[in-house]
């Protein structure tokens, strides 16, 4: 094991990635694996998060893929008790679920609105009670990490309901983090 090892490496480790199936997360699930954590992909679409963990394991590294939506505390539950089972528990969570869209503000449903938060906000908060408590009982400390977005300060672009959803991740990490 080299000093960067010690310092920086997370063999032994293991982490999940919620949103993992995805461009950004998933480039997060596979820098994870190559510092030598297990990982966990977990999303919505089981075809994206097994492509990212084959990709992985490809590479040699420990991966396994898990299909849950983030926004029903059940589906994350169960996804932590197969992790648990696969790899003993949880040490890193990357908080990193993202839709958006670009309708103009009089003409967002409220179905729309309630989707984007669901998956943007409501997904973090509940990934956060369900993988911080697990984290916390260990009682050997942890890391919760909450993608957010530039425009969730400024209103950069058009994508008013994710910026809005997208401040409130940074409210929400805030506050746990205190």
């Amino acid at each position: 094991m080299t000093p960067l090892d010690r310092l920086f490496g997370l063999r032994g480790k293991t982490a999940v990635v919620i949103g993992g199936g995805g461009v950004l997360a998933g480039e997060m699930a596979s820098a994870l694996a190559m510092a030598g954590a297990r990982v966990a992909v977990v999303g919505p679409h089981p075809e994206n998060c097994e492509k990212k963990a084959s990709e992985i394991r490809k590479r040699k590294g420990k991966a396994i893929a898990l299909r849950a939506d983030a926004a029903r505390k059940e589906d994350l539950a169960s996804a932590l008790k197969t992790v648990v089972k696969k790899f003993g528990g949880v040490d890193v969570l990357i908080n990193a679920p993202g839709i958006n869209s670009a309708t103009p503000f009089f003409e967002i449903r409220e179905s729309e609105w309630q989707k984007i938060l669901d998956v943007n906000l409501k997904s973090v908060f509940n990934a956060c009670q369900v993988f911080g408590k697990h984290m916390t009982a260990r009682g050997r400390g942890g890391s919760i990490i909450n993608i957010s977005s530039v425009s969730s300060e400024i209103p950069l672009s058009r994508v008013f309901t994710y910026s809005i959803s997208k401040a409130g991740v940074n409210n929400l990490t805030r506050f746990l983090a205190r």
